[in-house]
């Protein structure tokens, strides 16, 4: 019942879609369409094991008046290939959806293919004088700096992620009152399948010695949390931080105070070199994991972006020429010298037409072992 229902759904979107741009441009359709090959082996060649994902997003707009917008975006990913059989539980990890409604289905089930359906924007935006108010699925992005933020806990996503620029959304509804041109005051609620999942809470932003700086406090699931940020420049460097602490306010397995803390500096040469740093501190850090998947496909918190205590990060990124760039970023924990390695290359072929590829290599130098390597080939259309 539950495919039918979401079979309906795009169905009528995509008709009244085209129906509408015959009568009046209210509604409006866009996304892409990608092809990813990704090999993954250990240390050896011969370890080697291939998955391919084809990913289409589907991102419908439709502006009754200048007063209200309405969003539907829908994500759909067809996997086939090695991961499916060897990862156990993967079908039903694709297929959880944390959110306040289920709107993940998996279409198709097999032994060596899933096919999943993810409705992951799905609100209703007022806009009216000095307000915003939106209801429903939606982004609420607190971050402030480009890698690791502990401000944004409504919906934290995984750097390594890189295959969903969106990121994930929530189920919550959002009240923003702009009190000046750069100051806000924002109250947000979202809610999950349990009770627990009710994060609630309030930020306050304004810009003071050209600086953006936020504080925050408010609900975390089981904590109390307050935190604060600022982006700006150091000269000609920007330069920001976050920072969030989490008190319990009830008792649970592993409840303790959490401190997360980042600071980054980033600066663009006049030549087209971008260099961006980062550090991260985790009080709450486990300090292990023992596979690729461990942090590649890990739902992260606010409370634990990385398994280490200390992260640091650096990027290097270079525009060979208008069509082409060329990145490369590590991650460094002191923790047994954990590096992570992400070279990338970026082409763009045509018109709405990318080729990228993208590696990812997980090290211990401590005793000089090979967690894992991913390789990643992908051709992406937009329209």
């Amino acid at each position: 019942m539950k495919k039918w229902r979401l079979y309906l759904v795009l169905i009528l979107l995509v008709s009244f879609n085209v129906y509408s741009q015959e009568e009046a441009p209210k509604i409006s359709v866009d996304g892409y369409i990608k092809n990813l090959h990704e090999f993954n082996f250990i240390d050896r060649l011969d370890q080697l094991q291939w998955t391919s994902l084809i990913h289409n997003r589907l991102n419908f707009k439709y502006l009754p008046n200048d007063e209200f917008s309405i969003r539907l975006e829908v994500r759909n990913r067809i996997y086939y290939g090695d991961r499916i059989r060897s990862f156990p539980g993967f079908a039903e990890m694709l297929d959880d959806d944390p959110g306040l409604a289920d709107l993940s289905v998996n279409l198709i089930e097999e032994n060596n293919l899933v096919f999943n359906s993810l409705i992951d924007r799905a609100l209703v935006n007022y806009t009216k004088a000095n307000w915003d108010i939106s209801l429903g699925r939606q982004r609420i992005n607190w971050g402030m700096n480009l890698v690791w933020n502990p401000n944004d806990i409504f919906n934290t996503y995984n750097f390594l992620d890189f295959d969903y620029e969106e990121r994930p959304g929530s189920d919550a509804i959002r009240v923003q009152y702009y009190t000046g041109d750069f100051s806000k005051i924002e109250l947000t609620a979202k809610g999950g399948k349990q009770n627990d999942d009710l994060i609630a809470a309030g930020m306050y932003k304004f810009n003071k010695w050209t600086y953006d700086i936020q504080f925050l406090t408010g609900v975390y699931q089981k904590d109390w949390v307050v935190g604060a940020g600022w982006a700006g420049n150091l000269k000609e460097a920007g330069f920001k931080g976050e920072i969030s602490y989490f008190v319990p306010y009830e008792e649970y397995p592993g409840n303790e105070n959490v401190m997360s803390a980042s600071i980054s500096l980033d600066y663009a040469f006049q030549k087209g070199l971008y260099v961006n740093s980062s550090a991260l501190y985790n009080s709450s850090a486990n300090n292990s994991f023992s596979s690729i998947e461990d942090l590649a496909l890990a739902r992260i918190s606010a409370k634990n972006l990385m398994p280490f205590k200390y992260s640091f990060f650096l990027q290097l990124s270079k525009e060979f020429t208008p069509i082409f760039l060329g990145t490369a970023s590590f991650i460094y924990s002191p923790t047994r010298h954990s590096v992570i390695a992400m070279p990338s290359l970026n082409y763009s072929l045509a018109t709405n037409w990318d080729l990228n590829f993208t590696s990812q290599s997980f090290f211990e130098f401590e005793d000089y072992k090979t967690l894992g390597n991913s390789c990643f080939l992908r051709l992406r259309y937009s329209f």
